[in-house]
């Protein structure tokens, strides 16, 4: 099984996005976007929180997954619905690719100077399949010669 490919995570959150809220009303950005900006917006980012071996075959991985909503008119009814929808598109499972993944804690909180831009984390944790695929072929035949001892 190949490798989970974090540019092919970015691009799954950003596409289940576009399908709920869809362009041009809606806009999404990269962490790279620093200023001029069009609300209504969503910035995107995926955290990685490592990988560590479990067994000779598996390891564990994780990232989450931050969404921070840019509203034109600050209005908490709208963050909060924005909050339950996000987490309603994720639900059980969010899927990359061939991989459907567990989505497990998903929570949201106000940043910003004055705590009124909506965040919106959401861990998920897989296994990996570490083993890999044998390139050489098998040995199929062993020559052996024994000598006596003195």
């Amino acid at each position: 099984m190949d490798s989970i490919q974090f540019t092919e995570i970015k691009k799954a959150v950003n596409q289940l996005l576009k399908e709920r809220y869809p362009p041009p009303q809606y806009k999404i950005y990269g962490k790279e976007i620093k200023e001029g900006y069009d609300a209504p917006c969503f910035f995107t980012e995926i955290i990685d929180k490592g990988s560590r071996a479990q067994t000779k075959n598996f390891a564990q991985g994780g990232f989450t997954v931050k969404i921070i909503y840019f509203q034109q008119e600050k209005n908490e009814l709208d963050q909060l619905e924005k909050a339950d929808e996000i987490k309603s598109l994720f639900g059980l499972v969010f899927c990359v690719g061939q991989r459907k993944l567990t989505v497990g804690e998903c929570s949201h909180e106000f940043i910003g100077e004055y705590s009124d831009i909506l965040e919106i984390s959401i861990d998920i944790d897989y296994m990996e399949n570490t083993r890999r695929n044998e390139t050489k072929p098998f040995m199929e035949t062993l020559g052996m010669s024994m000598k006596a001892g003195k």
